[in-house]
């Protein structure tokens, strides 16, 4: 723990060490995000089988759906998305300890960053359920605002002067999960948390944000636009695309989450770390924590 390099940070600094965690522990983190969505590349495989297989059946010899049939389609549909979302937490919060132990110079592995998640995933999906909840409150207010006054202009307004505030509600939430897990903090105590250690420092955050954007939708062009683009095709033919092609698309998507899934999460584990150094001096705070309490004597004392 003595050679943890706690200090502040600039915004490059920040960005720097970012991509040097993630380039000297690609397989780490890598493996953290593709555990948690293998599984859900399995489930996915699993739904596309058997729509392909319903799907390739003669209409002659195809059984009609029954009311059972479809519930158990839209219940596998539900059980993908639910699942969906407990992987994003779960990679979530194993990227937070991780990059934790990493800061501190921890032992730091795959199965001991995931072990530390359990239940705590739950609270990863309250924080996003309630971040979301606020921003879709506010745009349905300026939605009916315009509505009653009859204008449709005015609900351009309203959606044009939410958009701001609305990046920024994000931007000052942005540590809120680190402080959850780290600091073992639920929901909305992580949020004032977050909204606290964010003051003044908003503008960085947002070019995280962007930068985090830009390789996601990068990821997307290079690795699953290609696919997208032959189903695309595939359904305005009136064709249903074939197994192979709904794999193929799905491996790509999973290649691409764990490729630029971890980058955010690090950076903004970084700066949370960066925000508890300039404003609450955690370096000195762990400096003193890693010190004995009770130092042993040099020599023993004569009788």
């Amino acid at each position: 723990m003595a050679d943890a390099d706690l200090r502040p940070m600039t915004l490059g600094e920040v960005l720097d060490r970012t991509f040097n965690l993630y380039k000297n522990h690609f397989w780490l983190f890598a493996g953290i995000t593709a555990l948690p969505f293998s599984l859900l590349l399995i489930a996915e495989v699993a739904v596309a089988a058997a729509g392909s297989l319903t799907a390739n059946t003669p209409a002659a010899h195809a059984p009609a759906l029954s009311p059972g049939a479809l519930g158990g389609v839209i219940g596998g549909g539900a059980l993908v998305m639910i699942l969906y979302f407990l992987m994003i937490g779960a990679a979530h919060a194993a990227t937070v300890f991780a990059v934790s132990d990493l800061y501190l110079s921890r032992p730091v592995s795959i199965r001991g960053s995931l072990s530390r998640v359990g239940w705590k995933v739950f609270r990863v999906l309250l924080l996003f359920f309630l971040i979301g909840l606020i921003i879709g409150v506010g745009v349905l207010i300026a939605a009916v605002f315009g509505v009653m006054i009859g204008q449709p202009a005015f609900i351009f307004l309203g959606m044009l002067l939410l958009f701001v505030p609305a990046i920024i509600l994000v931007c000052r939430t942005a540590v809120a999960i680190p402080a959850a897990m780290l600091e073992d903090l639920g929901a909305v105590r992580a949020l004032e948390r977050s909204v606290y250690l964010t003051k003044g420092h908003v503008m960085q955050i947002f070019v995280i944000f962007l930068l985090v954007v830009v390789a996601t939708y990068v990821a997307i062009l290079v690795l699953q636009m290609p696919l997208l683009i032959l189903m695309m095709a595939s359904a305005a033919a009136h064709k249903t695309p074939s197994f192979g092609l709904q794999l193929l698309q799905q491996l790509a998507a999973f290649v691409s989450q764990v490729l630029v899934g971890p980058i955010g999460t690090i950076a903004f584990s970084l700066m949370y770390y960066n925000l508890r150094v300039r404003k609450e001096a955690f370096d000195i705070q762990h400096l003193m924590a890693s010190m004995p309490s009770n130092p042993e004597p040099n020599a023993p004392s004569a009788a």
